[in-house]
């Protein structure tokens, strides 16, 4: 059956539960039960702080038309969810997070359309059910003849708006929001590809770059080692920027074909020195930020040659601060950057399999998920949060 907590953590103008955690897996195994396993499951189940509400059996979700449900394996978590936990999506409650899954199909809803099986292992994206009437699908469909979901006003995100994410064992997908997982890629690896993955190999292709130019990745967690990767797959010379130990560490872990070719520390007096010598005096012609630091958003902007493409990707409480003079007076490019279509995320995966792309992963049961959102907060942990369903 569906376990449920009574706590989804400091909300908005919420109380705090001081006895409950933001995840608790509850049972002693992921797998349901024998004699309900075609009707019931378990999952993490958040209900508001304070709220006297039983504990139900909750069951297994029936996939509609176009919908498919899907046994999850491991789910991410990202920066998002934290946002979610804080409260500033408006989330109703009770919800089940995480829009990073990835598992098997086990049951396809009435009308489906594509290539899809019961038992294939598949990701699961997080934007769905485009409404083509709002002025985001309006201007997609005047535009590229199409609709993109991203752009629509009233989308649904799983474990954001509107839809149940994956910090459960099973969770309904749209047929048009799937990606098929070749086998040499793990339930693990994939889950983060679904947003932090997407997110990186958006933002390398939105700077406009060709193979040989010069890039520079600023901030290296799960999100920036992932574009690191991606950059250098596809041709590009690469700078890897951070101030902390082990973001400089993270940046060389990686596969020896996929190592950038400068690695920087932001407060290093011989900082500019380097990537001056690296660029000849020029200066970079990209950079993706990764991080939601204010300053070190600017600094990457001085490092850029006239013309030069940023692309930011933080989401800074106090929003971005930049110099007004260097960005007028160089014509400098700034851009912000959303997940990717499926035909790209298709690549991506494909671009994965066959260049060894990896993340650095953190894995946690569900039973030791309680503390995860104040470790998110405090980056005490390497890479991305992965949770092992």
């Amino acid at each position: 059956m569906i376990k449920t907590i009574n706590e989804f953590g400091p909300q908005l103008g919420w109380s705090e539960s001081q006895t409950t955690g933001f995840l608790e897996k509850v049972g002693p195994n992921v797998q349901p039960r024998q004699d309900d396993a075609e009707t019931f499951a378990e999952a993490v189940i958040c209900f508001l702080a304070g709220v006297e509400a039983p504990v139900p059996d909750v069951p297994v979700p029936t996939p509609g038309p176009g919908e498919l449900l899907i046994r999850v394996a491991a789910a991410g978590f990202c920066h998002t969810d934290y946002q979610v936990y804080k409260g500033a999506y408006g989330t109703q409650l009770p919800f089940t997070g995480s829009h990073e899954p990835a598992g098997t199909i086990v049951q396809l809803g009435p009308n489906i359309l594509g290539d899809w099986r019961v038992n294939d292992r598949v990701g699961v994206l997080n934007f769905r059910n485009p409404c083509n009437v709002c002025n985001g699908c309006r201007w997609r469909m005047k535009t590229y003849g199409s609709l993109d979901v991203r752009y629509c006003e009233k989308k649904t995100m799983n474990g954001i708006l509107r839809a149940d994410g994956g910090f459960a064992e099973y969770m309904i997908a749209s047929d048009n929001a799937l990606v098929h997982l070749p086998d040499d890629l793990s339930f693990e690896q994939a889950a983060p590809l679904m947003c932090a993955g997407a997110t990186a190999w958006n933002a390398i292709k939105e700077t406009g770059l060709e193979k040989g130019k010069s890039i520079a990745i600023v901030g290296i967690g799960g999100l920036g080692v992932l574009a690191i990767q991606f950059a250098k797959a596809r041709g590009l010379r690469v700078v890897a920027i951070d101030n902390r130990d082990i973001g400089l560490k993270l940046a060389c872990d990686v596969p020896a074909h996929l190592t950038p070719d400068l690695v920087v520390n932001i407060n290093s007096r011989s900082a500019i020195k380097e990537i001056d010598a690296f660029t000849d005096s020029i200066g970079l012609q990209g950079t993706v930020v990764c991080t939601d630091d204010v300053a070190a958003s600017d600094w990457s902007l001085h490092r850029l040659q006239p013309q030069g493409a940023c692309v930011v990707l933080g989401l800074p409480e106090s929003g971005f601060q930049f110099d007004a003079f260097n960005l007028v007076f160089r014509e400098i490019i700034v851009k912000g950057s959303l997940h990717c279509s499926v035909n790209e995320v298709k690549n991506m995966i494909k671009a994965v399999s066959e260049n060894g792309i990896v993340s650095h992963l953190t894995l946690l049961p569900l039973e030791g998920g309680e503390d995860i959102p104040e470790r998110a907060a405090a980056h005490s942990f390497t890479g991305r949060l992965v949770i092992q369903v």
